[in-house]
């Protein structure tokens, strides 16, 4: 699948979860440790500026500066959303912005290579986000490719730091294979009754 469409996928995918937040769910805890909904969404959203800002050219250092001296959300977290989804698209969308070398914590990087980490990202926060409220968790089948396939041609942790769960073979679901080498347990803990 083409990278665009997948980050196209991977925005609907969390834009969805995004609007079964209820009022009450902004500190319900999260997947990541220590993130509630609230600071998830900003980081995503935040995340959205980051990429825009760079793909316009900007050191990483000054386009963090410029994303942390912003509220990401307002108050509007879906208007945030909307409005930095459609000004990253745009920017992945100019031309030659694949082809483009960003500068990145991690290093110099294509604008392709760019657009695997924001697909990753978007799309590993959409099952976060649906874990953390309780919605379907489900995530598109060829977006999962995509990912899946990001990940496992890179080093173990993507850079980032992660820790992979145990080993799957290759009967083991796609979702399930992507979540655990990603540090995330797919099945729901058991809550004990009372």
């Amino acid at each position: 699948m083409d990278l665009l469409r997948a980050l196209d996928l991977a925005t609907d995918e969390f834009g969805r979860r995004l609007a079964e937040v209820p009022d009450h769910g902004w500190a319900l805890s999260t997947p990541c440790p220590e993130w509630d909904v609230r600071y998830l969404v900003a980081h995503v959203v935040g995340g959205n500026r980051f990429a825009t800002f760079v793909l316009d050219g900007l050191p990483s250092s000054e386009a963090i500066d410029r994303v942390m001296s912003t509220p990401q959300l307002g108050d509007d977290a879906s208007a945030a959303w909307m409005g930095t989804t459609a000004a990253q698209a745009l920017a992945f969308h100019s031309p030659g912005a694949l082809e483009r070398i960003v500068d990145h914590p991690l290093g110099p990087l294509t604008g392709r290579r760019f657009l695997e980490f924001r697909v990753f990202d978007i799309a590993l926060h959409a099952w976060d986000l649906a874990r953390a409220i309780d919605a379907d968790d489900t995530l598109n089948a060829d977006l999962v490719d995509v990912v899946l396939d990001i990940v496992q041609a890179d080093p173990v942790g993507m850079g980032f730091g992660i820790t992979a769960l145990a080993g799957d073979d290759h009967d083991t679901p796609a979702q399930t294979r992507l979540l655990h080498l990603t540090g995330r347990e797919p099945a729901r803990p058991h809550h004990a009754s009372h």
